[in-house]
């Protein structure tokens, strides 16, 4: 693992091993600074420093030494990857009604210029779009981190529009988070600053009614109003913006919203049944 904590997203660095009679990977931890590398986990090795210094290393040392055939793993992963893609693409491209939460990423990444600023607000709405929103430069991916700290996109969209002023800027809310700082929306119209804004709406705090349903069979307080207009309130304070229901209609609501030219929320109702397929709950 490189330049990544081993936290609740990645097992705490436990990788494998459930299956009866298999062991765990060996993890190696590569982070670019000592007080990064996992002290809590079980490694085989770490390394600690520039990144690129530790890479020119490794290849200059592989390079040295004997060369293993890899064809037969390297032909095992080329297939797997295809599987995954082909799965991603019926979601990518799904016709389900409600809307498929994956269905708003296929519609979006391909509008994404390589410029673009993309930053997530949310929780299960959003971690789709850690599967399928590939930043093309540095900087172009923001979010609050693993702590979460929902409400903190707004702020980060405005900053990351008086920085690049040239650039797409396109802030993921889910609706639970837009209830922290949604009226955000009034600096931006005041001065001026064009947001695109995606949000899936599915009714919930998805990130924990998914979670409470699967661990205890039931769920509670995860329920948020219904199909709620959140772009009728960004109007309010002098954006644009509209509901979609149907997917057909995301792609031509993300143009609408591109060429505006004001903060402008797509307001996306989405299938709350739909959520982000999770290994581990982190506990």
């Amino acid at each position: 693992m490189v330049g990544t904590p081993l936290d609740f997203r990645l097992g705490y660095g436990v990788f494998g091993g459930k299956e009866e009679g298999s062991t765990p990977a060996r993890v190696v931890h590569v982070a670019d600074s000592p007080g990064q590398v996992a002290a809590h986990a079980e490694l085989a090795g770490s390394v600690s420093g520039d990144l690129t210094a530790v890479f020119d290393a490794l290849q200059a040392a592989v390079e040295r030494g004997a060369k293993p055939d890899w064809s037969a793993w390297r032909t095992t992963l080329a297939d797997t990857v295809a599987a995954a893609a082909a799965r991603d693409a019926e979601l990518l491209g799904a016709e389900a009604d409600p809307i498929h939460p994956a269905r708003i990423y296929g519609e979006l990444v391909p509008r994404l210029a390589e410029d673009a600023v993309v930053i997530g607000d949310g929780g299960d709405f959003v971690s789709f779009a850690g599967k399928y929103v590939e930043p093309k430069r540095p900087g172009g991916w923001l979010d609050p981190g693993p702590y979460g700290c929902l409400g903190a996109g707004p702020g980060a969209a405005i900053a990351a529009r008086l920085a690049r002023p040239s650039s797409q800027v396109v802030l993921l809310l889910g609706d639970g988070a837009a209830g922290f700082s949604l009226m955000d929306v009034d600096t931006m119209v005041r001065h001026g600053l064009p947001v695109v804004m995606v949000m899936g709406n599915n009714s919930a705090w998805a990130l924990e009614k998914g979670p409470m349903q699967m661990l205890y069979g039931y769920d509670v307080i995860a329920d948020l109003a219904p199909r709620t207009p959140y772009d009728q309130v960004v109007q309010a304070l002098g954006g644009g913006g509209e509901t979609v229901t149907d997917p057909k209609e995301i792609g031509p609501a993300l143009d609408r919203a591109f060429a505006s030219g004001i903060p402008y929320l797509v307001n996306v109702i989405t299938d709350v049944e739909a959520g982000y397929p999770r290994a581990t709950f982190g506990i």
